[in-house]
């Protein structure tokens, strides 16, 4: 399946606003804002005041998604620095708000086919407010977010950024549509988590140095390949994150799942800062955290492993029919996963999206959501991981697996083919 075809958008969910008192007047106007802007699977098990999105990664509308560029970052639909504009992913991006903008697609799958320089220079950059959805209603006097210190502990001291090694249990999705950029640094966490580490520092004027990679991508039949170029981002985060005006000593983002850490919020803020180092010809029709808000696709997913660990990665369609072996394409399935997972190769995918009249997918999935892939057991189940932390799903078999995931999957390159 070429990339260009699964541009066919898909319409993903938008993430529940945070559970807030308002002052009298405002509250049907707030009411409406303070729910997902698209309708999306009910998760009763989350914590009223950790809602977040509901939505997957990949758009539900068909059009060609903005590719990524030469350089550094995420485009229209996914995060900083992390994955490139979207080049023809399928459906609608996992974690995205309804529709988005289509023409700005088209323009960034056109305008972004260009190669990095042959010369890669390391950039550098303040990343301090990235812009921000405050929630605010003026003339109602209504700001239900801002920027705080949610890193400084009430005893003055503040949150460690490591808490021994990195884990994926650290990463919570928080109130933002970037299930996709939190699960890949979970799955980096889990697989490489000395990048991680490696990645993040603190320094000594009280603020932190986040260090990416730059990628450049090309074509290859199905895959999209990633490929780090030589050159890095250095980007100098400050400390200050968004935070809800009820629920200040919290980050309204990504935040430490287990444990008590700093480095999940810092990433997150770097990647969705890094927009700032990208040139004119890169499509931004949001920047900072609204860019986030936006969704992933898979090919952001892959651009973003490469940037987090200098390692080549890509994205590529599920195998059909038999193979020479003689293999069926759910044992191709079983096999390659199998064999990713084993030489310590992250594994991304995203959920598809509810069909008309369908209330919820079966097996605790939630519609239009990237996940982890963790695991493939002795008998042939598939174990994901959510990144909201919390409600994981039921194993699938291969068969439920290609029903309600969609047709795409994303990972690094095996350390015996680099």
């Amino acid at each position: 399946m070429s990339e260009l075809y699964e541009a066919q958008a898909e319409i993903p969910e938008a993430a529940p606003r945070p559970d807030v008192s308002l002052p009298a007047g405002a509250a049907d106007d707030c009411a409406k804002a303070a729910e997902p802007e698209e309708p999306g699977a009910a998760d009763p098990e989350k914590d009223d005041e950790e809602r977040t999105s509901d939505l997957g990664d990949e758009p539900a509308e068909p059009g060609v998604p903005p590719e990524p560029g030469a350089g550094d970052a995420l485009t229209d639909r996914a995060g900083p620095e992390a994955p490139g504009a979207a080049t023809g992913e399928p459906l609608a991006p996992e974690g995205a708000p309804l529709l988005g903008d289509f023409l700005g697609r088209v323009r960034d799958a056109v305008s972004s086919r260009r190669g990095p320089s042959d010369q890669p220079a390391d950039r550098y950059a303040m990343v301090d407010r990235p812009d921000f959805d405050e929630m605010a209603w003026p003339e109602e006097g209504v700001t239900l977010a801002r920027y705080g210190n949610p890193l400084d502990r009430p005893d003055g001291q503040r949150i460690p950024l490591f808490d021994g090694t990195p884990a994926r249990e650290q990463t919570k999705q928080g109130a933002l549509n970037d299930c996709g950029i939190v699960s890949t640094m979970g799955a980096v966490a889990g697989h490489r988590p000395s990048a991680i580490s490696e990645c993040v520092r603190e320094v000594g004027d009280g603020n932190y140095e986040v260090t990416l990679h730059q990628t450049k991508s090309t074509f290859d039949g199905d895959w999209r390949h990633y490929a780090p170029t030589g050159g890095v981002t250095v980007l100098t985060v400050t400390p200050e994150l968004p935070v809800s005006t009820m629920s200040p000593e919290r980050p309204l983002y990504a935040k430490s799942g287990e444990g008590d850490v700093a480095w999940p919020s810092v990433l997150e803020k770097a990647i969705a800062g890094v927009d700032q180092t990208w040139d004119d010809e890169r499509n931004k029709p949001d920047e900072g955290y609204l860019r986030l808000d936006r969704g992933s696709f898979p090919n952001h997913r892959a651009e973003l492993l490469t940037q987090l660990t200098g390692e080549p990665a890509y994205t590529e369609d599920f195998p059909t029919g038999y193979d020479l072996q003689g293999r069926s394409q759910d044992r191709q399935l079983l096999d390659t996963f199998r064999a990713k997972l084993s030489d310590g190769c992250p594994v991304l995918v995203g959920t598809v999206s509810l069909e008309p009249g369908q209330e919820r997918l079966p097996k605790k999935l939630i519609e239009g959501h990237a996940y982890e892939l963790t695991k493939v057991d002795d008998r042939g189940l598939l174990h994901l991981r959510n990144p909201h932390n919390a409600r994981p799903p039921e194993p699938l078999t291969a068969g439920e697996f290609r029903n309600y995931i969609k047709n795409r999957y994303t990972t690094l390159e095996s350390r015996d083919d680099q």
